[in-house]
């Protein structure tokens, strides 16, 4: 059973449908004429009645339809088998429309070998779809045939085609006076429902929603999706933890004594201490960073050593002189102890002096 905005929509396709037809048979009218007036007064006479061999006939040898009765909405196809004599061509329209059908596409056709003396066989096929419930009336239409010459002289027709362009064949008409008709007889066909005759009887009603929160569920199902969910659930939180226990036990990268001492002093040189005048600080944090990088070479060398006792043992440790670092552990416990109070630049050149000694002993830390 079909909705109202089902109908409306039909009703729409075959009035841009039933358009397209009309310009087509405007073009057959025209055409029509053409021969009529071509051929002589009156109507233009059956192709089977022309005079055997004097024009090219064109003759129709069977019409079939795919299926009689198809379901609404289905595609179909109207078959015409012709024959067309040698030296023929013939003039297709693009597509036929009527009332409960449309075209489903472009005229489609194929030939046999020219060269039988018998004439060319045409299959011509046009692609069809209804939209309308009940008998529906293929109209009667025409095909047209004219001399392959005169086709080839008004433009109308490819040099080795059979079948030629219909729309100059309508603007042309004139200039290819052998050009015959050949009318095509209508058919019916049967378009039944896609509803079956219990749902025409007592109407079409959705389904109720499925019961997806109540009561009226499967409880096996039910509960087995619980269970595969709890053990989902403990599984990924075992797998978590066991990450996290295996992270928590990986040795953290050691940052050697080298790098460290170079990387405090970088930062004391950034700072603002010396700025705000606090030349005593910064002297106490340089004199630190050497002490603790000294300290880290051997454990016998702790805190309570001084800086010349650091100095002497590093001496003896290694052949790479220490008398800079003896220097200015020297000058920053001056500095520390005493009431001398140096100029900021001299602070930062102690810095980068001590820094520059640190970096040259990679091999040491």
């Amino acid at each position: 059973m079909r909705s109202r905005g089902g109908s409306r929509r039909a009703r729409a396709e075959w009035a841009e449908a039933r358009a397209g037809w009309t310009a087509t048979l405007g073009w057959a009218t025209t055409v029509t004429a053409w021969v009529t007036t071509l051929v002589g007064a009156g109507p233009v006479e059956p192709v089977t009645a022309q005079e055997s061999g004097a024009l090219p006939i064109i003759a129709l040898e069977r019409v079939t339809v795919s299926a009689d009765t198809i379901q609404l909405g289905d595609r179909f196809e109207l078959r015409l088998d012709v024959r067309l004599a040698p030296g023929g061509v013939a003039y297709l329209p693009d597509s036929i429309a009527g009332a409960g059908f449309e075209p489903f596409g472009p005229v489609r056709w194929e030939s046999g070998d020219p060269r039988d003396d018998s004439g060319i066989r045409l299959t011509i096929v046009y692609p069809l779809i209804a939209f309308d419930v009940g008998d529906v009336a293929l109209p009667a239409f025409e095909l047209y045939a004219a001399a392959r010459d005169e086709s080839v002289r008004a433009g109308m027709v490819d040099e080795e085609a059979v079948v030629g362009r219909f729309d100059a064949f309508v603007e042309n008409v004139s200039l290819a006076p052998s050009a015959r008709m050949l009318a095509v007889p209508g058919r019916t066909i049967q378009v039944v429902s896609v509803l079956h005759l219990e749902d025409m009887e007592y109407g079409i009603a959705p389904r109720p929603a499925a019961d997806v929160a109540g009561g009226n569920r499967s409880w096996p199902a039910t509960g087995l999706a619980v269970v595969f969910a709890c053990v989902l659930l403990g599984v990924g939180t075992a797998s978590i933890r066991e990450y996290a226990a295996r992270r928590a036990m990986e040795p953290t990268p050691a940052v050697s004594p080298r790098v460290t001492a170079l990387a405090a002093l970088d930062e004391l040189l950034a700072s603002d201490l010396l700025a705000r005048g606090r030349i005593r600080d910064f002297f106490e944090r340089s004199s630190s960073t050497a002490r603790r990088f000294v300290e880290s070479m051997d454990d016998a060398w702790d805190p309570s050593w001084t800086g010349s006792e650091l100095a002497d043992g590093l001496a003896r440790r290694s052949p790479v002189d220490s008398t800079p670092l003896r220097e200015e552990i020297a000058t920053a416990e001056v500095v520390k102890f005493g009431g001398e109070r140096p100029e900021p630049e001299a602070a930062v050149a102690h810095a980068h002096r001590l820094r520059e000694w640190i970096a040259s002993r990679g091999s040491d830390a």
